[in-house]
């Protein structure tokens, strides 16, 4: 099957330090992104969200990046979520890369939309 991509680049009213929190530990994920999130003794993030258990290796850049690359049943799948600067108005940005089996682009724009409107109700973004 396919990989599809989306891309989606979000505004927000707060500091790179502040987001990355929310973008790259279990805690902050299960705020806003998934139901719970859990660390091996490997280092792999096994996330649950919609129903099932998502195991991923995750590459971390500090108050830039993180990538997660999905293992097993959804392999080939990842999710990057990086933090970005405006060269206009300083203003951070966050932009989301998920390549994934869904095609469908009117659900990944609203599913992420979602998933951002919750993550920018609890930093106040």
């Amino acid at each position: 099957m396919s990989k599809n991509k989306f891309v989606g680049e979000y505004p927000f009213k707060t500091s790179h330090k502040v987001l990355y929190n929310y973008i790259s530990t279990p805690g902050g994920l299960q705020q806003w992104f998934a139901n719970n999130v859990s660390i091996d003794s490997d280092h792999n993030y096994h996330i649950e969200w919609d129903g099932g258990v998502h195991v991923a290796t995750v590459h971390k850049k500090l108050n830039k990046s993180v990538k997660y690359d999905f293992q097993g049943k959804d392999d080939g799948n990842s999710l990057e979520l990086k933090l970005v600067q405006g060269e206009l108005d300083g203003s951070t940005y966050l932009e989301v890369t998920d390549v994934s089996d869904n095609d469908d682009e009117d659900d990944l724009r609203s599913l992420w939309d979602g998933l951002i409107g919750d993550l920018k109700d609890i930093v106040g973004g």
